[in-house]
């Protein structure tokens, strides 16, 4: 059994770029209701108005270079395509985002209208039909973008090593499927507890260690548990998420990975649908949306005061591969 000690804070801090470095990354698919059902007649209200009119000013103001991770169905509408391509223009990335029940081959639903998301795409298929759907989503981005993605997030954070392989087949560069400290195993995904907190190339035998693959893997930003008598379940772990956290806990986790490492690259990740109300779990009303919307704007403040800056995954790479490079 192989032994890895890679998630201790000395040791991950000789990877590290040189700068604070924050992520905001943002997993964009259709409407759905409060349970995660697609919209029924699917719509996209979260993207054709929110990142515009609610995410773009924000952007604006505070020069965040945003990720959008984007699904077979986005891609798929032809005003979200534009809203993309503006969004190109304005410095966002865009990464891919499998939801592997919407796209050949061995396509679950012809239409997304109504359905639920439920697959962990790397358990969902084989390792061929994995690769070929991840193959199929990029070539489709780029027939309708114009761009060549380097970035991917699975669905459900489903990524296993099979899947860094075949992206590293595929020419990508950064994976940030992984969840630190979160065990799925108990809804049918993967145990990503043991996986390190900062970004890594990954090991060949081992998703949870460094290696020598071309795969860097850029960790979700995720802490200790909010309480801890509470359940070993996700909503109970913070996460720079500021959907459901409070800023005092973004704070915290913040500080926390400032006294664990050198110059940290945090990670945050929200769902496209969770900044209109009644389009998700998390933000139901137009007061939810006003908090949530308050949340974000503070922990950026705080972040860029503390000397962060925003950045794409894809300078994130070019930034950590030029610094081993130096090594």
């Amino acid at each position: 059994m192989e032994i890895c000690f890679a998630s201790l804070p000395e040791i991950l801090s000789e990877d590290l770029i040189v700068e604070k470095t924050f992520c905001i990354t943002i997993d964009t698919e259709p409407d759905c209701d409060v349970h995660w059902k697609r919209s029924h007649p699917l719509s996209f209200e979260s993207v054709l108005f929110g990142i515009p009119d609610i995410l773009r000013p924000i952007w604006d103001l505070y020069n965040i270079k945003p990720v959008y991770f984007v699904s077979p169905e986005v891609i798929n509408n032809e005003q979200c395509c534009q809203v993309l391509k503006n969004e190109i223009e304005s410095g966002a990335e865009i990464g891919t985002h499998l939801h592997s029940e919407y796209i050949e081959p061995e396509m679950k639903y012809d239409e997304a209208d109504g359905t639920v998301s439920s697959e962990f795409p790397c358990f969902a298929y084989s390792d061929d039909i994995e690769l070929e759907k991840i193959k199929n989503l990029t070539v489709l981005i780029k027939q309708k973008l114009n761009i060549v993605p380097t970035s991917y997030r699975a669905a459900r954070y489903g990524a296993d090593l099979a899947t860094i392989k075949s992206l590293e087949k595929l020419g990508y560069k950064v994976d940030s499927s992984v969840t630190p400290d979160i065990n799925w195993s108990s809804v049918g995904g993967l145990d990503h507890s043991a996986a390190p907190k900062q970004p890594y190339f990954v090991n060949h035998e081992n998703l949870y260690c460094p290696g020598s693959m071309k795969i860097l893997e850029v960790p979700i930003t995720i802490s200790k548990k909010r309480l801890r008598f509470l359940p070993d379940k996700w909503p109970f772990y913070r996460w720079l998420r500021p959907s459901h956290m409070t800023v005092f806990e973004m704070k915290m986790v913040v500080n926390e990975f400032l006294v664990n490492f050198e110059n940290p690259v945090l990670t945050m990740m929200f769902h496209s649908m969770e900044i209109i109300p009644g389009k998700s779990p998390f933000v139901r009303t137009k007061l939810g949306q006003k908090l949530s919307l308050h949340r974000l704007e503070k922990i950026i403040q705080y972040m860029i005061g503390k000397g962060f800056e925003s950045k794409t995954l894809d300078m994130v790479y070019n930034e950590t591969s030029a610094e081993k490079l130096r090594e």
